[in-house]
């Protein structure tokens, strides 16, 4: 099932897995001091099909060194104890988060991300938090790309549509979608989801859409 694309040079998108009804992706980055992994599945065929992946690129799970948790959901952080006996690589999570990911996996955060943070790595990675989703819910904005990764903040499907979360997977859904309009402030072309189609030309004027149809 295992599905890679190589989205930008050393930034590649994995699909893991079907969660619910909807395809889920992974995300690669290869940066200047190691890799790093964006999400982590839930289920065995998710993390053979990252391990896939590595293999493919000839690299192995110790040369990951980050691990970022773009939301403390059973089907982005269900794996993290297996991986974490593969790699030493320090694990970030949204604040507001934190409790969740711990008390779920039994493995806790080492730094925790708010809006305005930068790592910098892979042209620096600037992060925004957008609760709603869940308390601590991320996307990921590259600069070096152009291309925010939006986790589960935004949810599109096969054909490229984009929606809000649907209330049944969200913490608060009204503020789930208000939140949106934190995006409007950055500058991206590309929008990585975790379900549904990419969209890698013109997705900032998709999100404005999406807002509008939220004010």
């Amino acid at each position: 099932m295992i599905r890679c694309v190589e989205v930008f040079p050393g930034f590649r998108a994995v699909r893991i897995a079907d969660a619910d009804g909807l395809d889920t992706e992974a995300y690669i980055l290869e940066c200047e001091g190691g890799l790093i992994l964006i999400d982590v599945g839930f289920t065995p065929e998710c993390h053979r099909n990252i391990q896939a992946e590595l293999d493919s690129m000839g690299k192995k799970w110790d040369d990951i060194k980050m691990i970022i948790i773009t939301h403390a959901h059973g089907d982005h952080i269900n794996n993290l104890p297996q991986v974490k006996e593969l790699t030493e690589a320090e694990v970030v999570i949204g604040d507001g988060d934190d409790g969740a990911l711990e008390e779920r996996t039994g493995v806790p955060a080492d730094v925790l991300l708010d809006t305005g943070d930068v790592i910098g790595a892979c042209g620096n990675i600037e992060i925004i938090k957008v609760p709603g989703h869940s308390d601590g819910n991320l996307c990921l904005l590259l600069h070096k790309y152009k291309a925010l990764i939006a986790g589960d903040t935004i949810f599109g499907d096969s054909e490229g549509t984009l929606e809000a979360p649907p209330e049944k997977y969200c913490s608060d859904v009204d503020a789930a979608a208000k939140n949106l309009i934190m995006l409007a402030e950055y500058d991206f072309e590309a929008l990585l989801l975790s379900h549904g189609k990419n969209t890698l030309t013109g997705a900032k004027e998709k999100v404005m859409a999406l807002i509008d149809s939220w004010v």
